[in-house]
C-alpha cells in the first residue's frame, strides 16, 4: 500500500504489452481445458467468512463499518477486513460509498480529526505540520477516479495464487474524491534536489506489536501528478472510518495499495521506501513464469493497472424471451491510459462488435459502455467484453499468472438464457 531499489526495477511499461501478448498461451495449460470453458470465467462465490476478531483498544470494530455497507457488499476475510460485491452490482455510473470495497492491511484505527496533524518531512527545505482545518483552507478539487486493489479478481486464475480471495469482478470501485493536490502540499514544503519517490504513513497498526507499519511509496512524478490528491471526501461526504477517515492519498490509476489510508506522514526520500510492503508484497516477475511456480528474485513493483474491462449487465444467467432487444452495459479502465474502445463478442471471440462509448469523463474514471443485441434463435448465449486503449493495449482472454496474483485483467464473460415467446 514502501528506500533503495534499483531504479532498473521500476515497472516498466513495456511489461503490459508482454503481458498481453503473453497471456492467453501462458494460462491454457494451467487451465486444464478449452480456452473459453465455463468453469474459467465462472462468477466465484466468496468462502464464508470467519468469525469476527475480537475488538482492540483505538480500533474499530468490523462489524459496525460493515453496518454502513450495501447488503450486496460481502466480508471476503475479517482478519485484514476485506470485502467486496460483484459485476451485477457496479451498474452506478459512480460507486457509491455504501458499495465501494473494502481492503485493510491492518486493524480500523479510531482517528480523532480535531487532533489528527499530517507531517511533511525528509527532502523539503519547509516541513510542514497541518491540521484537517488547514489543508481544507488550500485550493481544492473533485475527481472520479478508480481505485482497486491489486489482487482484484483473483480468484479467476489458476491455480489460485494465495491472497485475499478477491472474486473474478470485485475489488473496485470508481467514486467522487475531493481534496487537495499533493503537488501543491509538496510545492509548499520546497522540494529539495536529488527527490525521487515519495513515500506515504498511515495510523493503522496490528494487534501484534511486531507487525511492520503499512508505507509505500510512490514515484515524483506520480506525486506531481495533478490527479494525485490528499482526500478527505467521497461522493460528497466525509471519509468512513474503514475508507481511511480523515485523510487518505489517492493515486488513482494504480493499485490500491499506494493510496494509503489514515495518511498521518509523508516523506520525500532519495530512493524508494524500503519495508515489507514494498519489497515483499505488491511485486511481479519481471518476465513471466509458468503457472504455480514460486516468485523468482527478478522482480518489479505493481504500478499501473493494465486495460480491464467489465459487464454489469445483464446478470450472468438472466432470462430473456425471443426478440427482445438485450442491452449489454459496462465499465472499462486502463490505469494511466484511456480506453478508445470496446468490443462485444456473442461467438466466444470468434468475432467482434464495436460497443457504443459514453462520453469520456475525468482522466482515471472509467468509461461506460453498451451495445444492444437481439436473439435470432432460442438458447444459450455468452456476451464477452474486450477492451482496448490509447497506448493500443488490448484487454488479453486471460491474464498472465502470477505468484500473488496480481492485475487480473482476463476478459469478462457472462452467459444468458433466450427463451422462445
Amino acid at each position: 500500500m514502501e528506500q533503495g531499489q534499483d531504479k532498473d526495477a521500476k515497472f516498466d511499461p513495456k511489461r503490459r504489452d508482454f503481458v498481453t501478448r503473453v497471456g492467453q498461451a501462458g494460462m491454457l495449460t494451467a487451465l486444464g481445458g478449452p480456452l473459453f470453458s465455463t468453469a474459467a470465467f465462472a462468477q466465484t462465490a466468496p468462502p464464508p467468512a470467519p468469525s469476527a476478531p475480537p475488538a482492540v483498544p483505538g480500533t474499530v470494530p468490523n462489524a459496525v463499518v460493515m453496518t454502513e455497507k450495501d447488503g450486496v457488499v460481502k466480508v471476503l476475510t475479517e482478519t485484514p477486513l476485506t470485502a467486496s460485491t460483484v459485476a451485477e452490482h457496479y451498474h452506478d455510473a459512480v460507486t457509491p460509498t455504501r458499495r465501494m470495497f473494502i481492503r485493510n492491511n491492518l486493524l480500523i484505527p479510531e482517528v480523532d480529526a480535531a487532533t489528527h496533524k499530517l507531517t511533511v518531512t525528509g527532502l523539503v527545505a519547509k516541513p510542514l505540520e497541518l491540521n484537517l482545518d488547514e489543508l481544507k483552507k488550500l485550493p481544492h478539487v473533485t475527481i472520479q477516479a478508480m481505485l482497486e486493489c491489486a489482487g482484484a479478481g483473483r480468484t479467476a486464475y489458476q491455480p489460485l495464487p494465495r491472497g485475499t480471495p478477491w472474486p473474478p469482478t470485485g475489488g473496485f470501485g470508481c467514486p467522487r474524491w475531493t481534496g487537495v493536490r499533493l503537488g501543491d502540499v509538496l510545492k509548499a514544503a520546497e522540494i529539495k534536489p536529488g527527490a525521487v519517490h515519495v513515500a506515504f504513513f498511515g495510523a493503522d497498526f496490528s494487534a501484534v506489536a511486531t507487525a511492520p507499519p503499512v508505507v509505500r511509496s510512490i514515484p515524483l512524478s506520480k506525486a506531481m501528478e495533478p490527479n494525485t490528491l490528499i482526500a478527505w471526501d467521497i461522493n460528497g461526504e466525509p471519509l468512513p472510518k474503514v475508507h481511511g477517515f480523515p485523510l487518505r492519498a489517492l493515486v488513482p490509476g494504480w493499485a490500491g495499495s499506494a493510496s494509503i489510508k489514515w495518511l498521518k506522514g509523508i516523506e520525500v526520500l532519495d530512493a524508494p521506501f524500503k519495508g515489507t510492503y514494498m519489497d515483499d508484497s505488491y511485486r511481479m516477475p519481471r518476465h513471466a513464469v509458468a503457472p504455480g511456480e514460486k516468485m523468482p528474485a527478478d522482480t518489479v513493483m505493481i504500478e499501473a493497472w493494465p486495460v480491464k474491462s467489465i459487464i454489469t449487465s445483464p446478470a450472468s444467467g438472466a432470462k430473456f424471451s425471443l426478440g427482445q432487444t438485450v442491452l449489454i452495459e459496462g465499465k472499462a479502465w486502463s490505469g494511466d491510459n484511456t480506453i478508445t474502445k470496446v468490443e462485444i463478442s456473442m461467438d466466444e471471440g470468434v468475432t467482434w462488435r464495436s460497443a457504443r462509448l459514453a462520453r469520456q469523463g475525468d482522466k482515471y474514471a472509467w468509461r461506460l459502455f453498451s451495445f444492444g443485441w437481439k436473439a435470432e434463435r432460442p438458447g444459450y448465449v455468452t456476451f464477452l467484453a474486450r477492451a482496448t486503449d490509447n497506448a493500443g493495449n488490448i484487454q488479453p482472454m486471460i491474464a498472465t499468472w502470477n505468484p500473488l496474483g496480481y492485475y487480473w485483467n482476463g476478459i469478462h464473460r457472462i452467459g444468458v438464457v433466450i427463451e422462445q415467446a
